[in-house]
């Protein structure tokens, strides 16, 4: 079983085991087809910064390739069981104590402790501080005790059984504690830090072309003569996808990045690249806004109260039809929000089934009749929807418009529209669609991350985007459903997996009897790689596939 160890008592140990170096040196062409703006992974959620900041800055833990953790900087991985982790049940509270490597340096050559992990904690929490991505665990934590310079505990006010993502960065104290908070989101050391704590570090930067990264000698400090391999890793960009497909063919570039998975089905000769793919922690799926009235339609939704029609207009979807279609099958079926990875967390008996016929006698005994065009109507109303997605994805074009045509099929009048993202995914306050709910269906991909508690801000009642929320919560369907929330409460409410394994079974099945959503495949994480690189390891996790890239040699 992978990933699953995240907040067990019992974590399964980690099975990455790199490679011995045959060959020191080297200079590794990495390729990528987006620009990234900063690196800053308070601020910069953006797919390319996040690649090289994995080079940049240490941790306190990293998943690894399996979702296993690792411990980074600190000298051990804090569970229930080796007593680093203290879960007050009554109390509803939890401490976690960790001790930082000695010896650790950063690349300026002063000492890297337990202050710079406060430091970082505190900024993250600062309301000052404009614009971080996730605070959410972070404010769960009510105070951080400093025993010295390597020893230190966090003091959670509420069970976090993800406390072990926390921390993927910390940040230099002595460099950005003269930066007043309210300009830290803007400060020009996000450009090009010049001091970081990873395995590599900037020696060249040039914008929209390529970024040079040497080796940070001082990353070997405290870890126990460990060194990078490679002399230096050139992140080279490319204006679009095809341009970089192109580059790696001809051998211009040892790895290849960010391949769109739409692509992949599509591509031929590659020379002696390798193809590597796996699913990413991220689903393609349709929501059936459940909001009455609708704010587009100022009426019900043509499901409202109404299952039977949900789980036809599901039922009646061919899958592996379009994953066949798309992908050539190299696509992962999802049933539900919680990625396949996270084995542990899925009711085994939970699947959605195509089957056109059931899906219509479903549809017969609900008292949707067929009219003579083909479209169904019950009580007078006609079975007929919009469908809105983001402008810019020949994939998801095609995804639409086989539902759309499928749908038919059924009965269903389905329109479709595509949608500017920034018009899409705007904010509560800046009137996003998705936000607002002024859409009756939509089809987009969710990342859910390296934990079944990344499902909470989508399905629960709670994180229904509103005026008294503030618009917080990505829950866009606007889905209430007392076992959802049930379930959703539990899975975070305990540190032991078994529990959390239940509570998470039992979510996938309230999901699957009410069908708000129409889960249909799970995103395909895609690098073009050189035979001549060894211990490459895909990594779906926010860490990224750059994350063990200390450990990368070249023969």
């Amino acid at each position: 079983m992978q990933g699953i160890s995240i907040g067990s008592p019992s974590p399964v140990a980690s099975q990455y085991r790199p490679e011995p170096a045959r060959h020191e040196g080297g200079t590794l062409v990495v390729g990528d087809w987006e620009s990234p703006s900063n690196f800053s992974p308070l601020f910069n959620q953006e797919v390319p910064a996040a690649q090289v900041d994995a080079l940049l800055y240490a941790g306190l833990v990293q998943l690894d390739a399996g979702l296993q953790p690792v411990a980074d900087l600190v000298q051990r991985v804090p569970t229930l069981s080796n007593g680093d982790v203290t879960w007050n049940r009554g109390a509803g509270t939890m401490d976690v104590s960790y001790s930082l490597r000695p010896g650790l340096r950063w690349s300026d050559g002063l000492p890297l402790t337990s202050a710079d992990v406060a430091f970082t904690w505190r900024l993250i929490v600062n309301p000052s501080v404009q614009g971080v991505l996730s605070p959410e665990g972070y404010t769960a934590i009510s105070r951080i005790d400093i025993h010295d310079a390597l020893r230190f505990t966090l003091h959670f006010d509420r069970v976090y059984p993800k406390y072990l993502t926390l921390f993927p960065a910390i940040l230099p104290q002595h460099r950005l504690a003269t930066v007043a908070p309210e300009q830290l989101a803007g400060d020009a050391f996000w450009a090009r830090p010049d001091v970081v704590s990873g395995p590599f570090k900037i020696s060249e930067l040039v914008p929209d072309d390529h970024i040079t990264l040497i080796r940070n000698d001082a990353w070997s400090q405290g870890r126990s003569g460990r060194r990078p391999h490679l002399d230096s890793v050139i992140y080279r960009i490319f204006p679009e996808s095809g341009q970089l497909i192109d580059a790696a063919r001809a051998g211009q570039v040892a790895v290849a990045l960010e391949i769109p998975d739409d692509q992949v089905a599509t591509l031929s000769n590659v020379g002696a690249m390798a193809i590597q793919r796996r699913s990413q922690l991220a689903y393609e799926q349709a929501t059936f806004n459940q909001q009455d009235p609708n704010p587009m339609t100022g009426q019900a939704p043509p499901w409202k109260n109404d299952p039977a029609l949900l789980q036809a207009l599901r039922m009646a979807i061919d899958r592996p039809g379009m994953i066949k279609k798309f992908f050539h099958d190299q696509a992962q079926l999802a049933e539900s929000p919680i990625p396949s990875a996270l084995s542990a967390f899925h009711d085994p008996d939970v699947a959605l089934e195509y089957d056109l016929a059931t899906a219509q006698r479903l549809l017969d005994g609900d008292g949707w009749t067929v009219g003579p065009d083909g479209i169904r109507s019950k009580h007078g109303r006609r079975l007929s929807f919009h469908l809105v997605t983001a402008v810019g994805s020949p994939l998801r074009d095609g995804i639409r418009d086989d539902l759309v045509a499928q749908w038919r099929k059924l009965g269903a009048d389905v329109s479709a529209s595509d949608a500017h993202p920034s018009e899409l995914f705007s904010g509560y306050a800046q009137g996003g669609l998705l936000e607002r709910g002024q859409f009756e269906a939509g089809l987009w991909t969710w990342s859910i991350g390296p934990d079944p508690d990344g499902v909470y801000p989508l399905e629960h009642s709670s994180q229904i985007p509103t005026d008294q929320n503030q618009g917080q919560g990505s829950n866009f369907g606007r889905f209430n459903n007392a076992d959802v929330n049930r379930s959703l409460d539990r899975g975070r409410s305990s540190l032991v997996l078994v529990d959390r394994a239940h509570a998470y079974a039992a979510f996938e099945r309230a999901y699957a009897r009410l069908g708000f959503e129409l889960p249909l495949f799970e995103r395909q994480l895609v690098v073009l790689a050189s035979p001549h690189l060894h211990n490459l390891a895909l990594n779906a996790a926010p860490d990224t596939t750059m994350w063990n890239a200390a450990d990368w040699w070249l023969d």
